[in-house]
C-alpha cells in the first residue's frame, strides 16, 4: 500500500490533537499545579474579600451607609456620597516608623477584588492574566484562546495575539459582571479610591498582602504549566515540517504519547477522517446511524411505550 503523503492540513490535525492531549496530560506535574491553585483560588477568594469587608465597615459601618442612601433618596444627587466599590486602598502605621520611613516603604497599597484588578498593589495595572487563568476552561469551552499571552509572550504587537485577545475580552465581557457582583461593598467619598486611604492593622495588612500573592501565584502557575507546553509544541512542530509521510507524523505523536505515559495513540485513519481541529468527520452511514439514535432519544416515555407495543403486535401477527 502506498505511503500518503504528509500535507499542511495533515500537519495542523496532528499538531492540534497532540497539544489537546499535552493540556490533558494528568501526569504534568505543572498542570496539577495550576490545577490545584485553581481550586484554592476559587476556595478563598470569598474569605478574603470577607476580611477586606469588615476593613471597609469598621471605617464606612453599614447604618451610616444606610442613613446617607436614605438622605439620597430624599435630596438627589447632592447627597449621593455612597458607592459601591471593589477596590480599596488600605494602609496601616507602624509606630516605630519615621514620617520619611512610612512614605518609602509597603504600608499602603490598592487591593482590587474585580476579575480584571491589578496583580501589584497599584490603582492602575489593570490586566487580564488572571481571568484567563480563572476561567480559562470556560474560555476553551466559548472557543477563545486562555493561553494566547503564554503563546506570543516573545512577539508582542502581532495581529494573531490581537485577534485572541479580541475574542477572549468579548467573552470575559459576559463573566466579568457576575463575577465582580460578588466582591462590592459600599463606600463613602466621591473621590478615587487613592485619595480615600482606609485604616487596617499591620497583621490585616499582611493578610490583604496574602490576597494579591494567590492570585499572582495563579497566573505563575498558569504560565509555568503551559510555557512547558509551548516549548514541546515547538519541537512537535518542527519535526512536523520536516517529514515527507503522514506515517513519519503519527509515529512523532505516539512516540511522545508513549514517553509521556499518556494513553492516547493516533491512526492514520484517524487523522484522514478528521478536520483541522482533529474533531471526527463520519461516513455517510455513521451520519445516519447518528441522527437515528438523536430521534430515539427525543421520543417522549409514553411514544417510546405505544412504539414498543407496536412492534410487540407485529412479532405476534
Amino acid at each position: 500500500m502506498a505511503r500518503v503523503k504528509m500535507n499542511n492540513e495533515y500537519r495542523t490535525k496532528i499538531k492540534n490533537l497532540v497539544r489537546r492531549s499535552l493540556d490533558n496530560d494528568k501526569g504534568n506535574d505543572k498542570r496539577e499545579t495550576y490545577l490545584q491553585h485553581l481550586e484554592y483560588t476559587k476556595e478563598n477568594y470569598p474569605i478574603f474579600f470577607s476580611k477586606a469587608k469588615a476593613i471597609v465597615q469598621r471605617s464606612y459601618p453599614k447604618e451610616h451607609c444606610n442613613t446617607l442612601q436614605y438622605f439620597k433618596s430624599l435630596y438627589g444627587s447632592p447627597c449621593d456620597v455612597v458607592a459601591k466599590d471593589s477596590c480599596y486602598y488600605f494602609a496601616y502605621t507602624d509606630n516605630d516608623m519615621s514620617e520619611d520611613d512610612y512614605n518609602n516603604n509597603e504600608v499602603k497599597k490598592h487591593f482590587d477584588f474585580t476579575l480584571q484588578g491589578n496583580l501589584n498593589g497599584s490603582e492602575y495595572g489593570r490586566q487580564d492574566d488572571f481571568a484567563y487563568a480563572y476561567f480559562r476552561d470556560e474560555l476553551i469551552q466559548d472557543e477563545g484562546n486562555p493561553d494566547i499571552n503564554i503563546e506570543q509572550e516573545d512577539n508582542q504587537n502581532n495581529p494573531h495575539l490581537t485577534k485572541w485577545q479580541d475574542k477572549n475580552s468579548k467573552i470575559i465581557d459576559t463573566l466579568k459582571d457576575n463575577f465582580n457582583d460578588q466582591f462590592t461593598c459600599d463606600v463613602i467619598g466621591t473621590s478615587y479610591c487613592r485619595s480615600r486611604a482606609i485604616a487596617c492593622t499591620k497583621e490585616e495588612f499582611q493578610i490583604m498582602n496574602d490576597f494579591i500573592i494567590m492570585k499572582s501565584e495563579l497566573v505563575r502557575t498558569h504560565q509555568e504549566w503551559q510555557r512547558g507546553i509551548r516549548e514541546d509544541m515547538k519541537d512537535i512542530v518542527g519535526a512536523l515540517k520536516s517529514y515527507r509521510y503522514l506515517d513519519e507524523g503519527i509515529q512523532l505523536a505516539n512516540d511522545t504519547f508513549e514517553s509521556l505515559s499518556i494513553d492516547t495513540r493516533l491512526e492514520e485513519s484517524q487523522i484522514i477522517r478528521t478536520n483541522s481541529t482533529g474533531l471526527t468527520l463520519y461516513n455517510p452511514e455513521n451520519v445516519a446511524s447518528r441522527i437515528a439514535e438523536r430521534r430515539k432519544a427525543k421520543l417522549t416515555r409514553e411514544e417510546k411505550i405505544a412504539l414498543f407495543k407496536e412492534q410487540q403486535s407485529s412479532v405476534m401477527n
